[in-house]
């Protein structure tokens, strides 16, 4: 054999072991917590005083084929020191994927909305279900839900009812670029007594190391609002996002 052809096959065969060891080694254990925090503010004084107060929160965590997170938004507004807007909306959510490729998943979804202006001093919603994801790439992520549960609505009136409710969810999220995430996330809740239409848009943009700014729009729509309320609420708002984790 010659020298050359040594210098090429002899590489090669001390390499065998550590290929072999790479091929036959299990993956580690993945854990993955991230946590963040948003906040926004804006008031103005003169012949009409206003103040806007947000806050947009949310934490993830990933453990093997579990996947928790949750969201807390809160808008409040006043004008000429009357309050027009007052929303508190958390999400909670449990997925276990049923495999190792983590396109389908089941999962258990609660709602919680405080919302006076749109007529319930409050409602929640529990529901069950499965998902899939139709678009796993790394820069784009597309999932689709669908489940049954109950929803529970406290009327201003003083009423309340607790009705069967289908529910069905799509969540986008999409790294346009390395420096900034389009999300979409809608809703809708279907019961006896209506349906509720729920989008959150996001466009949100790094600043520094751990800030972003988020621009959002929030839509609800109730097809059968109560009486003397409007079927469409709209907020949006402009946050600073600090990245915890």
């Amino acid at each position: 054999m010659s020298d050359k052809a040594r210098r090429l096959v002899l590489p090669a065969l001390l390499s065998l072991p550590v290929v072999a060891w790479a091929a036959t080694a299990k993956p580690p254990h993945h854990h993955a917590f991230t946590a963040r925090i948003g906040f926004g503010y804006a008031s103005s004084t003169g012949t009409s005083s206003s103040r806007n107060l947000n806050t947009r929160d949310s934490v993830r965590y990933l453990r093997h084929l579990w996947r928790y997170s949750g969201r807390l938004n809160y808008n409040y507004a006043t004008d000429a020191a009357v309050v027009s807007e007052d929303r508190l909306t958390i999400n909670l959510k449990a997925e276990r994927y049923f495999s190792s490729q983590k396109e389908n998943f089941g999962l258990l979804a609660l709602r919680y909305d405080r919302n006076p202006f749109d007529g319930y001093r409050r409602y929640q919603v529990e529901s069950i279900g499965i998902g899939h994801r139709l678009v796993n790439r790394t820069d784009l992520h597309v999932d689709v839900e669908g489940g049954f549960g109950f929803r529970q609505n406290y009327f201003l009136t003083g009423g309340s009812a607790n009705v069967p409710a289908l529910r069905a969810g799509l969540d986008v999220s999409w790294h346009m670029s390395s420096k900034s995430l389009l999300s979409e996330r809608v809703e809708t809740v279907a019961t006896t007594q209506g349906t509720l239409f729920t989008s959150e848009t996001g466009l949100s943009a790094p600043i520094d190391r751990g800030l972003a700014l988020k621009i959002s729009e929030n839509v609800d729509h109730y097809t059968s609002p109560p009486l003397g309320f409007a079927p469409t609420s709209t907020f949006t708002t402009v946050d600073l996002i600090y990245n915890l984790v």
